[in-house]
């Protein structure tokens, strides 16, 4: 019965036109989204222009409002703006790119008065903008209009980019500008920078928005040394600013460079005095693999691919990386991967940290290991992490049923121990999961079976009720 009454196109199609059109006029009388949307529709029957002047109208009742948007209005407003500028890229701009341009740069400018009005605490309202930034773009390709125009329209919008509706714009509108337009714009940016402020050689807040355009107008035109002078000395000191200059230094073939430019920001200075950094005691860690990646490349680069290989396992072997594992084995010699992998393996499961070993046994797969992990470290897990325990979970339970049940048993105890009442119906669930697996489970060694860990969790847990509610919902004894 399910099937034959899915609503899909063709049975809706059999309805016919007439009885389709009187249920979408209800429709539209009790649904202002519904009804927008067709207004659209009808719009583009009568032409583009049509089109185009509706979407303006629109646009022009979005500016005038004044009033807030709360949360229990925001996602028909969400669903409104993100029509208009829908029907904007993907209608009018096929067959009238000029105005799609004039309604895109309209849609733009109602970033700062939207932003100012709306509940936008889960940046849906500022994605639309990014989105539609990177769009107008696009359009303008098609609309190619004067460039010089275009290029002033485009230093008005990056130096008033308040909210960030313009960070994806430069890189989509640059083939649009072309040569003229590009130049025009940079010695327009250029003059504005040179006219900021600055404090002890670094830009301000404006300053620094103008260079970081002029940098992604750099990148467009592989403009490395442009790139470089544009980045603040400071900025070129830190882990990630110089890991972006050599990296683009390395894609232009100046892989020397790039270690000099490494050198600079490398996350231990004492460790840089030769280019042999992990000879004399450099180790990466978390929040410098981007520096990490581009230091292995350049070795690679320089022709010393055994320094890289080192560098690899030593990154593996004090973090648990999967990435640098993989890329260190595929540049093994047939057999020495394989023997390389159990070394590798044979390390995680002695880790310090039980979880990062677990997370790597999964992402391998490797889930012989993982499931010899659990049953050696059990007492390790850490059962607020469901994000990876329930994954586990599943993935284990086929072949190694005990390991599933000791991660779901770790989720539910540390749902009850600290009272987490809006988990109460996961761990039910993870509780009838572990009953459904008890059969077969031949060996529980000194665990304790199902029968047993439940016993212990209602005399720990009796009073929750809320929990043993769920726990009677999953049996069937709730209905």
């Amino acid at each position: 019965m399910a099937g034959r009454r899915a609503i899909t196109a063709e049975r809706l199609t059999a309805l016919g036109a007439e009885r389709m059109a009187e249920i979408l006029v209800t429709l539209a009388e009790e649904d202002r989204d519904i009804k927008r949307r067709l207004r659209l529709e009808l719009a583009e029957q009568d032409g583009g222009d049509e089109l185009a002047a509706e979407i303006g109208k629109r646009l022009a009742s979005i500016r005038k409002a004044s009033s807030f948007i709360d949360w229990q209005k925001r996602r028909e407003f969400e669903k409104d703006l993100d029509l208009q500028r829908e029907m904007i890229t993907e209608r009018i701009a096929k067959t009238r790119p000029d105005l799609a341009l004039d309604l895109m740069w309209r849609f733009m400018a109602l970033a700062e008065p939207v932003i100012n009005r709306v509940d936008d605490s889960n940046g849906v309202v500022g994605e639309i903008f990014r989105q539609a930034g990177h769009e107008l773009g696009e359009v303008a390709a098609k609309a190619r209009p004067e460039p010089l125009l275009l290029a002033e329209q485009t230093f008005d919008a990056v130096t008033s980019n308040h909210y960030g509706e313009y960070d994806r714009l430069i890189p989509a509108i640059m083939p649009a500008l072309g040569t003229e337009g590009i130049d025009h714009l940079k010695a327009k940016l250029h003059d504005a920078l040179d006219r900021r402020p600055r404090r002890n050689g670094e830009y301000d807040h404006g300053a620094a928005a103008i260079a970081r355009t002029l940098r992604e107008m750099a990148d467009g035109e592989d403009d490395v040394d442009a790139f470089i002078a544009l980045t603040p000395s400071k900025a070129q000191q830190t882990p990630r600013g110089a890991a972006g200059i050599a990296r683009r230094l390395l894609t232009a073939g100046r892989a020397q460079e790039a270690m000099i430019a490494l050198q600079k920001g490398a996350p231990n200075q004492e460790a840089v005095a030769t280019h042999d950094l992990w000879v004399d005691g450099y180790h990466g860690h978390f929040g410098h693999s981007e520096w990490e990646d581009v230091y292995i490349d350049v070795f690679d680069a320089t022709g010393e691919p055994e320094k890289a290989q080192q560098i690899r396992w030593d990154s593996f072997e004090k973090h648990l990386l999967v990435d640098r594992l993989r890329d260190y084995l595929k540049r093994l010699p047939d057999f020495d991967d394989v023997i390389a992998e159990e070394k590798a393996m044979a390390h995680a499961l002695t880790f310090s940290n039980m979880m990062s070993a677990l997370d790597l046994f999964i992402e391998w797969p490797a889930y012989d290991h993982a499931a010899k992990l659990i049953a050696q470290r059990h007492t390790e897990i850490d059962g607020n992490a469901y994000y990876l325990l329930t994954p586990a979970a599943r993935a284990l339970e086929g072949n190694h049923p005990l390991a599933a049940v000791l991660l779901r048993r770790a989720m539910i105890n540390d749902t009850l121990d600290r009272a987490k009442s809006t988990r109460y119906r996961h761990a039910a669930r993870h509780l009838a999961e572990c009953q459904s697996l008890n059969s077969a489970i031949s060996d529980y060694a000194d665990l304790g079976d199902h029968a047993a860990f439940l016993a212990s969790l209602r005399d720990k847990h009796r009073r929750k009720e809320g929990f043993w509610g769920r726990v009677r919902e999953f049996s069937g004894e709730g209905k």
